[in-house]
């Protein structure tokens, strides 16, 4: 499978996306270039073999050196002389994406986000601020489907208001019923799904949503100089998914007109258009070694164009407890002093 790299017109060196002009720049000479410019730049090499089993070999276009990658990964950089690597071989016209929302934060303000958020927990281990840590967060454009679906619902029941009132013998209570149908054709928007199933769900929803409108049509010059995934599972393995929700949907919203005393509904829903789109979105990530439990890392992420963040930060046992006892004296102290007084 081949690698290509894009090709600074200038001075020979690899171009990167770069988020905040939304232009690529070449670290070298500084030269700025727009998409048109540098689309015939990209240079395929002679493709490298594959390995075996679930990882394949590229070559890099920079250096020749061989790069070793999962089934899924589709822009990475070399490991040796760090250039940025799109591999055109995981690209076929099957797992091309129709669109892409290039990065809108860019690494700086992606690092200054993410020490501003964890300098607020009190908790956070020393070594979680190291340079050295912080070197390790990565752009990676994740596979998912934005879907669009139209959804013939109906809502079918009784509804009942229930009067009293009172006479000098008897005590009346009158209950009138209803028959309550309503239908509607609804259309929903935008509902996200992964496209790749080792994907962490609560992170990816927890940094939603994306700017859906600012999507562009796919081309892997974005890429460059990010990481990328490719997605492992097709559009028809999340319908019953999607479906589910929608059905969800149905009863609040149709029986938003619906008011009785009381009433029992039955909801019913059919599915008359689906149409996923398969994007790539923008997302940063940052890994961090759980002591605790080698086989589960803490895992941060942030919107690559909102700044949103979600993930699960580790906690310095120690300052929780030296604080714990801290509080525990102050409070046996305040106790003894009362009671001095009181007593």
């Amino acid at each position: 499978m081949a690698a290509s790299t894009y090709k600074c017109p200038s001075c020979g060196g690899y171009l990167a996306f770069e988020p905040e002009s939304q232009k690529w720049k070449c670290p070298f000479c500084d030269s700025v270039f727009e998409e048109s410019a540098i689309l015939e730049r990209k240079t395929t090499p002679e493709p490298a073999p594959s390995a075996d089993g679930h990882q394949v070999v590229y070559r890099c276009q920079s250096c020749g050196s061989e790069i070793m990658t999962d089934e899924t990964t589709v822009a990475t950089h070399c490991y040796y002389c760090h250039s940025p690597v799109v591999l055109q071989g995981k690209l076929t016209n099957e797992m091309r994406p129709d669109s892409v929302l290039p990065f809108q934060v860019d690494r700086e303000k992606a690092v200054e986000h993410f020490m501003k958020w964890v300098k607020t927990k009190r908790f956070v281990p020393k070594a979680f601020f190291r340079p050295a840590q912080i070197e390790t967060m990565s752009g990676v454009y994740y596979p998912h489907f934005v879907t669009e679906c139209e959804v013939e619902g109906c809502v079918d029941g009784e509804g009942r208001n229930t009067s009293v009132s009172n006479s000098a013998n008897y005590v009346v209570t009158k209950t009138d019923h209803f028959h309550v149908r309503r239908e509607g054709r609804i259309t929903f928007h935008s509902i996200m799904r992964p496209a790749l199933s080792k994907a962490n769900r609560k992170l990816s929803d927890g940094i939603h949503p994306f700017p859906l409108e600012d999507l562009k049509p796919f081309s892997d010059a974005y890429l460059s100089g990010f990481l990328a995934e490719r997605r492992d599972i097709d559009a028809e393995s999340i319908r019953p998914e999607i479906e589910k929700e929608v059905a969800s949907y149905v009863e609040p919203l149709l029986s938003d007109t619906v008011h009785y005393g009381s009433q029992s509904l039955s909801p019913s829903s059919k599915v008359k258009k689906l149409k996923s789109r398969y994007v790539l979105l923008p997302t940063w990530i940052l890994t961090y070694p759980n002591r605790h439990n080698r086989e589960d890392p803490y895992y941060y992420a942030m919107n690559g164009c909102t700044g949103e963040i979600c993930g699960k930060l580790p906690v310095d046992r120690k300052k929780l407890y030296l604080t714990a006892l801290g509080v525990g004296a102050l409070v046996f102290a305040a106790g003894c002093i009362l009671c001095y007084f009181l007593l």
